[in-house]
């Protein structure tokens, strides 16, 4: 497997497909992370390491044994080593091609692995009903204004909106051309966040977070219906993605009006 750095995929079209815009987008060079591929000029099989996800994610398909046995030993004597070089004890993944499954799970047969159902969920409705913030809150987009002030120091708790853009995209130049976010501020101190961390044939996935004393006010409700107007506003499509046990966030993109579109599974070992 080579590691893609500082190069383009142009033939990218097999290893990328629109349920998974992290990790496609990662791909086709719209958004940040790691990448290996079988082959730079026509890749039939990529491994994709998402910083917003959290995770790695397969995606293409296995063309021969000796391709299986090519990425088999990839990760096994060198992936997860990178891993435990930083820390990490285990390896999360998803499987983005239904092809490719048996081969992957095959591959960690011997793993104590575990998994959990991940539901995906898309608007292209804009949300018309009236929320409002109360006094006490604020609510802004994320621009070069607000960019500064927090860059200044003007505005507290800044890196909750500085470390999802930037573990996305390259900088926030690429940020605001891509994508969009919006933030709560309370106390002049940001409480709330909701980014576009992806970007992939026009489908944006989603992260929102609201701190946990500021839940269940209407914050993550207002925030989502700015963030969806605004994308439908520049002609793009949002996926909201979470997982099964993750109960708040499938009724608050319910709420927001995502339809259900797909269900997937997350796969985990130590390693």
């Amino acid at each position: 497997m080579i590691k893609v750095d500082g190069l383009k995929i142009i033939n990218y079209e097999k290893v990328t497909n629109d349920w998974s815009p992290s990790f496609s987008g990662i791909v086709s060079g719209e958004c940040k992370g790691n990448l290996w591929v079988d082959n730079i000029e026509n890749p039939n099989i990529a491994i994709a390491e998402s910083y917003a996800v959290g995770s790695f994610a397969f995606l293409g398909d296995i063309q021969s044994k000796e391709e299986y046995k090519s990425i088999e030993a990839f990760i096994k004597n060198e992936l997860f080593i990178i891993l435990k070089a930083k820390g990490i004890d285990y390896f999360e993944f998803s499987i983005e091609n239904d092809s490719l499954k048996r081969y992957i799970l095959k591959m960690f047969y011997d793993r104590e692995m575990q998994k959990e159902n991940e539901y995906k969920f898309r608007t292209n409705d804009k949300i018309t009903e009236l929320f409002s913030l109360t006094e006490e809150y604020k609510l802004y987009k994320v621009d070069y204004e607000l960019w500064n002030l927090i860059d200044r120091g003007n505005i507290q708790n800044g890196n909750l909106v500085t470390e999802r853009i930037l573990e996305s995209w390259e900088n926030f130049d690429t940020f605001i051309r891509k994508s969009s976010a919006f933030c709560a501020v309370h106390l002049n101190k940001i409480i709330a966040v909701i980014v576009g961390t992806g970007r992939f044939n026009n489908i944006i996935p989603i992260d929102i977070y609201v701190e946990e004393e500021h839940r269940n006010k209407g914050l993550g409700l207002i925030l989502t219906r700015e963030f969806v107007n605004e994308c439908i506003r520049i002609g793009v499509t949002v996926q909201w993605d979470c997982m099964e046990s993750n109960s708040a966030s499938q009724r608050l993109a319910e709420k927001a009006g995502f339809k259900f579109i797909k269900q997937d599974q997350v796969y985990w070992f130590d390693i």
